[in-house]
């Protein structure tokens, strides 16, 4: 879930399709009720030595402009128990009222979470997972409109904690950028109905530095465990409210996960 790699960037969520299959999987799954399919991350890392691949598209559609991430390409790798490195692109498709689709490499992202505290069980956990947000060398995106230039840092905390038979996850983290910084956070509600389904609604946002200009998403989200080691993830959503531009009346992420 980077999910700051685009512009406009309140894209953050996801539409997918895919078909093949991945043998060889030795690792059960470990998810939570947080990114992908959703804005909002979890604490959950792979597990020393282990790979969390997730593939997917998204699409956001609003007034004038719809913009799809095709593919979004998230590779992930646990180092011991508790770290992950991340490396996340997408390729970017963009059409407005009136012009010519466009298209593009969108920025990639480098990224390092730490699960700095796990009560274990059903206890509170929590990370860390800073990232840096880069234009691609060589790439013309930015100068076509279809990412920010320049970098960016982004600093989130992530929380989770079972309370009854639902998994709270939560976020709230600080976006650097030359042309501004923002806040953002998230929260997201998930239920196992049975031993392979999870399904989860989300609330996640955003705001400027001043806290008076904001936008706020609901999602309504699954994972769908298809083999030990792969799972489909979906959600799908719509903007509540946007300050700065009209609302986004979809956004969407279906995907496909490996865990290796």
């Amino acid at each position: 879930m980077l999910h700051c790699m685009l512009l406009p960037t309140s894209l953050r969520s996801r539409i997918f399709l895919l078909g093949f299959t991945v043998a060889g999987c030795t690792t059960p799954a470990l998810r939570g009720a947080g990114s992908p399919p959703f804005i909002t991350d979890d604490p959950g890392t792979p597990g020393d030595g282990h790979w969390e691949i997730n593939l997917g598209v998204t699409t956001e559609q609003r007034p004038g402009l719809h913009v799809t991430e095709l593919p979004l390409l998230d590779l992930n790798y646990g180092i011991g128990d508790r770290l992950q490195i991340k490396y996340e692109a997408p390729y970017l498709w963009q059409s407005e009222t009136q012009t010519s689709a466009v298209s593009g490499l969108g920025n990639s992202a480098l990224g390092v979470k730490w699960r700095f505290f796990d009560a274990g069980g059903k206890g509170l956990l929590a990370s860390v997972y800073p990232q840096f947000e880069f234009n691609n060398p060589g790439s013309s995106s930015s100068d076509r409109g279809l990412v920010q230039p320049g970098s960016a840092v982004r600093l989130p905390f992530q929380f989770a904690k079972e309370v009854g038979p639902v998994e709270l996850v939560w976020q709230v983290g600080r976006e650097f950028r030359p042309a501004g910084d923002a806040w953002f956070y998230g929260i997201s509600a998930g239920h196992n109905i049975s031993d392979k389904v999870m399904l989860a609604v989300e609330l996640a946002g955003g705001a400027n530095a001043g806290l008076h200009r904001s936008s706020l998403t609901a999602n309504f989200g699954a994972a769908v465990d298809l083999s030990e080691c792969t799972s489909l993830l979906f959600s799908v959503g719509r903007e509540l409210h946007n300050h700065d531009e009209p609302c986004a009346t979809l956004v969407a992420y279906v995907g496909l996960q490996w865990r290796l």
